[in-house]
């Protein structure tokens, strides 16, 4: 794994490199940004410079016994610490496991642990490891990924070296996914707009028949003000037995198609929209609603995803997200 292979992120390679080539690379990192933009990545790529028998300057090489134990998830001084249920908090269990494999020194260069979404620290735990930062053990390295490091303990914060990571720009993602994921520029456009600068989830969206669930989810928000009110509790019905992933998709998709809409009515250019390849649909449908129509409703799907972070009643959520948006759009006026 080559620096330059990274996506973007060109802050976070400089900084890295250059402390790591100066041999002043701090023993904790915080890597902060969204998800999807390399952190994990990133964090992989300097184990291998590090530990790599003949590293250059753009990383590890890659052939040697190090870098490819790295590279298969089998080299014994890279642990990627990480909860498997997304709902599960990283316990003090987790932080005792490192101050265990700390006692003893590293096989090769330095041992890296990245605390994958470190914001799900609980408070023992959290407590555990700043003490582990204060009386860092040597050749170790820590590296906290966050999305946002307002939820770590600022004590914390404050004894790491912060490194931000962007969103990626939409060029270079539709470049990398027509290359590596052989889809055309269209497609490739669509999917850097709502991911919002996330290569991962591009990625997760692609594998996941996005495109298809898409335009069934855009027309079912487009038919929405004609149903009776049966249907509507039928449409609620049939969301429910869909995974909760699915769920948060469809969200976005709603709100995606709904901005266009407003890009349109603001006199916005069809590159402005995220579905830029149903911009034809998205100007016949836009002629129904006024601005604050069409804001009031990506309001409402927003406090919905809140809902859903905060693990509210799933079904009691989409019935009031659903009959809101009903009412919201049939009684529409034009602007």
């Amino acid at each position: 794994m080559k620096f330059s292979e990274i996506i973007g992120q060109k802050t976070a390679k400089n900084i890295l490199m250059k402390a790591a080539k100066g041999g002043r690379l701090p023993h904790a990192l915080l890597f902060s940004g969204i998800s999807g933009t390399g952190k994990k990545t990133m964090a992989k790529a300097l184990a291998m410079y590090l530990n790599c028998e003949d590293p250059d300057d753009d990383g590890g090489c890659g052939g040697c016994k190090y870098c490819r134990q790295i590279v298969s998830g089998n080299f014994p001084d890279f642990w990627i610490i990480k909860t498997e249920d997304p709902k599960q908090k990283i316990s003090i269990e987790y932080i005792r496991e490192i101050i265990r494999r700390t006692s003893f020194s590293p096989l090769r260069n330095y041992r890296i642990f990245v605390i994958d979404e470190a914001e799900k620290l609980t408070e023992e735990a959290g407590n555990a490891f700043l003490k582990i930062l204060e009386e860092p053990p040597e050749r170790n390295i820590f590296i906290l990924n966050v999305v946002e490091q307002l939820n770590l303990l600022p004590t914390v914060v404050s004894r790491c070296q912060k490194i931000p990571f962007y969103p990626i720009p939409r060029s270079e993602m539709v470049k990398w996914l027509v290359k590596n994921r052989s889809v055309d520029t269209d497609t490739a456009s669509v999917l850097s707009k709502i991911s919002g600068g996330s290569l991962g989830r591009a990625i997760k969206l692609l594998e996941r028949d996005f495109f298809g669930k898409r335009e069934e989810w855009i027309m079912s928000i487009i038919k929405l003000p004609s149903f009776e009110r049966e249907e509507v509790f039928g449409l609620i019905n049939k969301y429910m037995e869909m995974d909760l992933e699915d769920i948060k998709d469809m969200f976005t998709v709603w709100q995606s198609w709904l901005r266009d809409m407003m890009v349109i009515k603001e006199g916005g250019k069809k590159e402005d929209m995220i579905n830029s390849d149903l911009s034809r649909l998205a100007e016949k449908v836009a002629e129904r609603y006024s601005l604050k129509t069409l804001t009031d409703s990506i309001m409402l799907i927003y406090a919905a995803e809140q809902d859903i972070q905060r693990n509210r009643n799933l079904f009691l959520l989409l019935e009031r997200l659903v009959f809101q948006l009903w009412k919201l759009l049939k009684d529409y006026r034009c602007s």
